[in-house]
Parts: structure tokens; sequence; C-alpha cells
């Protein structure tokens, strides 16, 4: 499925750490779209997408019609390209990506993805609904890590004198695209409520990988 060209400017931010990881957030109407595109897909069992999935959670289901959804993913694709060029420090990669996977995660108490990474060359992860109630929960838990609910990208072998743990914990609206090949793990909480994630992966066109995989020269002024 090929992403069109984008509609709109996409807002956006950044962490500063190894990979590239974006940040940026959906529109109450998107997330709607997705709820509902998710309820009509949880009917039909033969969509069911745990045997392809890494996550202890029992009702995941691809998500349909992806090409209606696509058409709008493009304007953060494109948003992610200039962020990327922004970060790295020179012009290379076109907004050229092909959705090759799109599934949507109904989370439960106690269910949970253990660290995993994903094919592609991108993935990303959107909230279309998360309940206060989790909020609530990690802002009460007294650890040191990410609490009950979060999500946690490790890049490198944990050097004190780098960063190499992002943790968040999501709130409705919010989305991350990153390396598909990045290891993140999601931690369980335990309020009696579902969670609602939809996630995916893209592929770069040929010429986007070249550029993305390629060195950058830092050439002197």
């Amino acid at each position: 499925m090929k992403i069109n060209k984008p509609e709109h400017e996409v807002k956006f931010n950044y962490f500063h750490w190894g990979p590239f990881l974006f940040h940026s957030t959906i529109s109450k109407e998107k997330c709607q779209e997705l709820l509902d595109a998710g309820a009509e897909c949880r009917k039909d069992k033969k969509l069911n997408y745990q045997a392809k999935l890494a996550g202890h959670i029992r009702h995941e289901y691809e998500l349909r019609p992806a090409d209606k959804i696509a058409s709008w993913l493009s304007n953060y694709f494109e948003a992610y390209s200039i962020g990327y060029n922004q970060w790295r420090g020179k012009g290379s990669m076109k907004p050229n990506f092909n959705l090759t996977a799109l599934w949507i995660n109904y989370m439960g108490p106690g269910e949970f993805n253990p660290p995993h990474d994903h094919s592609a060359d991108l993935s990303f992860v959107m909230y279309p609904d998360v309940p206060q109630e989790i909020i609530d929960e990690c802002n009460a838990f007294p650890g040191t890590m990410r609490g009950p609910g979060g999500i946690s990208w490790y890049y490198g072998e944990g050097n004190r004198q780098c960063i190499s743990v992002v943790n968040q914990l999501p709130k409705t609206g919010d989305m991350f695209i990153f390396p598909a090949s990045l290891k993140h793990w999601v931690f369980p909480f335990h309020s009696k409520v579902e969670r609602v994630s939809v996630s995916g992966n893209v592929l770069f066109d040929q010429d986007s990988r070249m550029n993305y995989m390629g060195p950058v020269e830092n050439k002197k002024k």
C-alpha cells in the first residue's frame, strides 16, 4: 500500500538520545476513526493477529481499511522525514514509505509486551484511548523505572554517561515513530480497564533506504 502525498503540516518533537524517536499527536477525530475501525475488525475472528505478534495480549487484530488510514498517516511520515533530516544534520531522507502491517491492540489488566523489535524499516504506535485510571496508577508507582502501562525504548549497553533509555507514559492521542529494530517493551497495569493502541510497520522505497542508512558528511564551513 503506497502512502500518498501528505495533506497538512504536522507538529512534532523528538528525543535527544541514540536513535531518532519521533513523537506527535493525532486528533480526536482520528482517534475515533481508529476506534470505530477496530470495533468492526474485532468482530471478525479471521483478523486475529496474535500469532504474528510478541505481546501477551489476548485481543489483537489486523486493522482495516488500511488504505484509508495510510492516506492520513502519510502526514506523519512526511514530518518524520523532516525531523530526521534536521536531527541527522543533513537533508537525506525522502518521505516515501509503504505500509506493510497495521494492527490494533486491546490491552487489559496484567497483559504486557516483552522486550522485542519489529520487521521492516520503521514502526509506529498510536494511542486512541488511554483510560485515566492507568495514568493515575502509573503516577502512583514509587519505583525508578517507568510505571504500570508505560512504554520503554532501549538502545546500547546502558552506559551511565549515555542516554540509553526513553520511558514514556502514553496518553490518548499520542503517536511515536521509531526504527523497527529498536528494542522496546510495554509494562502491565492492574486497573480494571482496557487500553487501545494501534501499531504498524513501514518500508522505505529504495532511495529513502539508501539515504537513511548511508553516511553523513560534516563539512567545515
